[in-house]
């Protein structure tokens, strides 16, 4: 599926959704034109193929990284245009589970009064974006710069909306499992640990994607540098505090486990006492259940001697629990 918003004059912006006008479109001096293509089963159909070669006549091996992503982010310059593919986040259900699903690829070609935007899977902030400039064009839409920055800002911004998420799951977890610690804590450490290290193995290589847009460029105007100095930032920032969540992440399991360690050594406590409170009733059990005649029938006689089997093992019990309380053992 193919878009396109583009502006003649600078003010007016006008929407088409038709392929072949939209190449009509790109052979005019526009001011500023961007497209969006949303690939369908992994494939771009004869009109978008022939916009792109044979239109904007990118080179091929562009055109090959948008149809098989890598999920590794790179910024190529040519001589007229720049290709760029860059990664973010959009959260599906289960995320913590199935994180790499989470994860697209964007690939943008950027060159003077134009701006493709390529993507497989529905980007919803791109929609925004959209709209923004249809309503809003001379604060949205004056640039290609000023489009690739709002870009740039909605992807990284992805970053740390998921570092919220992964905050509120620690903290959640940490709350169960200090009041509670179960084994399905220990997945959902685990689950968020693995979420982690995937975000931190896209994260740390976007930083090679955005070094370009920093310095001065042919087709990226010198006004506009400070504000991907600003994503550049914003994107070493993220990096850092992924490193943090990791090291949180790995201090939870800590707590998880120092926990379960902490339960079972006061259930093992308490059996431990019980089972010393009834060894004294173990062993006069024990002793008067032999048969033979000991002395105590002799003095209490057969009809009293069960009793006094009972009431010293009571003594016994009881001066266990006091020897116990005096040692603060419970």
């Amino acid at each position: 599926m193919i878009k396109a918003i583009y502006s003649i004059d600078g003010e007016k912006v006008a929407t088409e959704f038709e392929p072949a006008k939209i190449a009509a479109l790109c052979r005019q001096k526009l001011k500023l034109i961007w497209i969006d293509i949303h690939l369908e089963n992994h494939e771009l159909t004869q009109e978008e193929t022939t916009l792109l070669s044979d239109v904007f006549k990118f080179h091929e091996m562009s055109i090959e990284d948008c149809l098989f992503p890598q999920y590794f982010p790179k910024t190529e310059e040519f001589e007229d245009y720049i290709f760029c593919a860059i990664h973010g986040i959009q959260l599906k259900p289960n995320y913590f589970q199935d994180f790499d699903d989470s994860i697209y690829e964007l690939n943008l070609f950027v060159g003077k009064g134009f701006l493709i935007s390529v993507h497989i899977e529905d980007l919803f902030f791109l929609e925004t974006l959209f709209e923004k400039a249809r309503s809003r064009p001379l604060i949205e839409f004056k640039s290609v710069e000023k489009i690739l920055y709002s870009i740039f800002n909605k992807v990284t911004t992805s970053y740390e909306f998921t570092l919220e998420k992964i905050d509120d799951k620690m903290e959640d977890l940490e709350d169960e499992i200090l009041e509670n610690p179960e084994t399905e804590n220990m997945e959902q450490i685990l689950d968020l640990k693995k979420s982690i290290f995937a975000l931190r193995k896209i994260a740390e290589s976007q930083q090679t994607a955005y070094v370009y847009f920093i310095r001065s460029a042919n087709i990226i105007d010198r006004e506009y540098l400070v504000y991907f100095r600003d994503i550049y930032t914003q994107c070493i920032r993220i990096n850092q505090s992924i490193v943090m969540r990791s090291q949180m992440v790995v201090s939870l399991l800590e707590v998880y486990m120092s926990n379960v360690t902490v339960r079972l050594t006061e259930v093992m406590k308490f059996l431990t006492i019980i089972a010393t409170i009834l060894m004294p009733v173990l062993i006069i059990s024990g002793y008067f259940g032999m048969n033979v005649d000991f002395p105590e029938y002799k003095i209490f006689g057969h009809s009293y001697s069960w009793l006094f089997a009972v009431i010293l093992m009571a003594v016994a019990m009881i001066i266990m629990v006091i020897y116990f309380k005096k040692k603060k053992w419970f």
